[in-house]
């Protein structure tokens, strides 16, 4: 029996379109993408159960392992790069509603979950690594440990908004996810998610060398068709889809076509990496733009009707 897309359900091609390697963190073996012909997502084959995906996360995962405490200015790019992520799509669909209570699924060391607080937000995250989930907490976030479809029964319906925020690519099967998020969410509220545009023009160009195909922790990549499909199948009604630029992508995937893999990863080159590629963000963006679209998408999508307005 076929593969399903894991964004609009249709039967993934045998063979696969990309194959490659962890660029990242080295994790041994070859990876593979089928890329389905209806929606044209891409899926990481085999599928693999949450156990298996667990081992692909190294303890130093930067999402995981929060910077030492003595890089100040480290942690001072992180609130500068979320809080302006606040302003943006999709988060800055919470701009002007009244605060209330947030899920952050994948919600990692809390870095997103802190700059929800410090707007109003009532953060509670989901995470099944339990390092990070213990960075989280230290940092004062309530954090559920495990994925959404486990610790759903555990928590109280009747949240305001969801977010997946760079992590729905990361799930086993995100349509389950998406639906134990519809099932939390009160009518009318709403599902922000930003992930990779399997689209861009710099998958197109960089192939096995794209940093966001980030194999094999990524398992679903997303064209914006396929991951409208997505939500909608999950219960939810589309109400825009952005593309942005990431900061890291075109430098590192750069870096990866020329290098092999990441290079200065650690200590203050790592930070030097990241500032550098912050001021290369116009270049990258106006590349963008003129090939029609950045390398990250991020939706908007609502609970119900959406007739019902936030009070």
């Amino acid at each position: 029996m076929a593969t399903p897309c894991a964004a609009c359900g249709s039967p993934l091609p045998d063979q696969a379109a990309l194959r490659g390697f962890d660029r990242l963190h080295g994790i041994p073996g070859s990876f593979e993408v089928a890329i389905c012909r209806e929606c044209g997502s891409g899926r990481t084959v085999p599928v693999v159960s949450d156990d298996t995906l667990a081992a692909f996360y190294p303890d130093d995962y930067t999402a995981h392992a929060r910077p030492p405490r003595l890089a100040g200015s480290a942690i001072a790019l992180i609130r500068w790069r979320y809080r302006r992520a606040l302003q943006r799509p999709p988060l800055g669909a919470l701009r002007g509603l009244s605060t209330g209570r947030l899920l952050d699924v994948g919600s990692g060391r809390g870095d997103l979950g802190v700059a929800l607080s410090g707007e109003g937000w009532r953060v509670t995250g989901v995470e099944p690594s339990e390092r990070a989930s213990a960075e989280a907490r230290a940092r004062g976030l309530v954090v559920e440990r495990g994925t959404i479809a486990e610790v759903a029964e555990r928590l109280e319906p009747g949240f305001d908004a969801v977010v997946f925020q760079h992590s729905l690519e990361h799930v086993t099967e995100p349509l389950d996810d998406l639906k134990a998020s519809h099932g939390l969410l009160r009518d009318g509220g709403l599902l922000l998610v930003s992930v990779p545009n399997f689209d861009s023009w710099q998958r197109r160009r960089f192939g096995s060398a794209w940093l966001h195909l980030d194999l094999p922790r990524h398992r679903s990549h997303f064209s914006a068709r396929g991951l409208e499909l997505l939500v909608g199948r999950a219960g939810f009604e589309v109400a825009s889809v952005h593309t942005s630029t990431h900061p890291d992508g075109l430098p590192m995937s750069a870096q990866y076509r020329l290098l092999g893999r990441r290079r200065f990863d650690r200590g203050m080159l790592l930070y030097a990496s990241v500032g550098l590629n912050l001021l290369l963000v116009p270049l990258s963006a106006a590349l963008n733009a003129i090939a029609g679209g950045g390398d990250v998408l991020d939706l908007v999508a609502v609970k119900g009707s959406g007739a019902e307005s936030r009070r």
